[in-house]
């Protein structure tokens, strides 16, 4: 029998009781009879469920056992944190816990010369990549590239609100400040749909004077943004951009400044349930990554693009741009705060009564 190397009570499903996590050694396969091989982890719920992870992912292994974290990301929140390396490179992965399974909360993917992370409850997120010089270059000096932005979960279980003010993208010159133009932006999920809610401040509405795009592209109006994703690995993907505005008798009206690729698709259903409040109803796998482009053992890879624009004219045609963005967007199975932790970010199983040891070696 192997020797327990740590075992700890946390609590891992926010249910006020504590959580049973257990890590041995494995025998290794070339010495059976050695317990030291790849480390084993056992998450039991005080609800009686119990899961197992072992392995690691992409290029990295396990780096010794996980370790609780009980402040992450000074949420409160008591998170695992596993912590794998290979040859130059490192990544980890940070769980929160229900009666379904592990839920990915955070990750670090370390490839050699670039860095990837993401946090939900932070909701913070960065990019790093350093392209180094070209050895038969003399004159080569490399190049860095950075970005700082933020990652949110939309869920079914309460609307995740985008920060406010919105951030001015295009004719600064002419906004006045939030009085003038801005949205307040929330996302939830609904079934199959994301339920997109805007509500606009504008000190001059002007409702579009019927249904074409020149019209709409005239009046106040909303522009949602998202990509296609290819259906393949190597497909191409697509942005598409739905601009929405409502006319004289308060009806939406919509249409597509870039079409998705399916030319035929009818408009999503929109509800102005109020002279400065919207209500869009999009499809998840409309902008939803598809699984030939979830391959890979770093979530942040493919996540969803998904952006909201506030159109202001006054009546003197599109003046201002005022645009909200989630950053790297997750999205929430139903009834569960934070994604599903996929078997290419993390291998895991649920164990079931009466699994043996060897069984927890998939």
């Amino acid at each position: 029998m192997p020797n327990i190397t740590e075992r700890y009570q946390v609590d891992l499903d926010g249910d006020g009781r504590e959580d049973e996590v257990v890590c041995f050694p494995m025998a290794s396969v070339d010495r059976p009879k050695t317990w030291d091989g790849p480390p084993v982890t056992l998450v039991g719920l005080a609800s009686g469920e119990r899961f197992a992870m072992s392995g690691g992912a992409g290029v990295d292994e396990p780096l010794g056992c996980p370790s609780p974290t009980s402040t992450a990301s000074g949420s409160g929140l008591p998170t695992l944190l596993l912590q794998r390396a290979g040859a130059g490179t490192s990544s980890s992965v940070t769980l929160r816990f229900d009666r379904k399974g592990p839920m990915l909360v955070a990750s670090n993917v370390n490839p050699r010369f670039s860095l990837r992370r993401m946090d939900l409850l932070a909701q913070s997120a960065a990019t790093f990549h350093y392209t180094p010089p070209d050895p038969e270059d003399p004159d080569s000096e490399g190049n860095e590239s950075k970005w700082e932005g933020s990652a949110r979960v939309v869920s079914d279980l309460e609307s995740t609100v985008l920060p406010s003010p919105g951030q001015v993208t295009w004719g600064q010159k002419n906004w006045k400040g939030p009085e003038d133009a801005d949205l307040t932006v929330s996302l939830r999920r609904r079934g199959d749909l994301m339920v997109v809610s805007v509500r606009l401040r504008d000190d001059k509405t002007v409702v579009a004077a019927d249904a074409s795009p020149k019209a709409i592209l005239a009046a106040d109006h909303l522009e949602l943004r998202w990509m296609e994703w290819g259906t393949t690995r190597f497909m191409r993907d697509q942005q598409v951009e739905l601009g929405v505005a409502r006319n004289k008798q308060g009806a939406p009206v919509a249409t597509w400044f870039k079409p998705p690729k399916k030319k035929d698709t009818p408009p999503p259903t929109i509800r102005w349930t109020a002279p400065e409040a919207v209500e869009v109803e999009v499809p998840l796998a409309w902008f939803m990554p598809t699984p030939a482009k979830l391959d890979y053992y770093d979530p942040t890879r493919a996540t969803a693009q998904f952006t909201v624009f506030f159109s202001d004219g006054d009546g003197r045609g599109q003046e201002t741009l005022v645009n909200a963005d989630p950053g790297m967007l997750f999205v929430a199975d139903p009834g569960r705060p934070f994604p599903s932790l996929a078997q290419v970010v993390q291998p895991w199983v649920r164990v079931e009564d009466g699994a043996t040891l060897r069984s927890l070696l998939w």
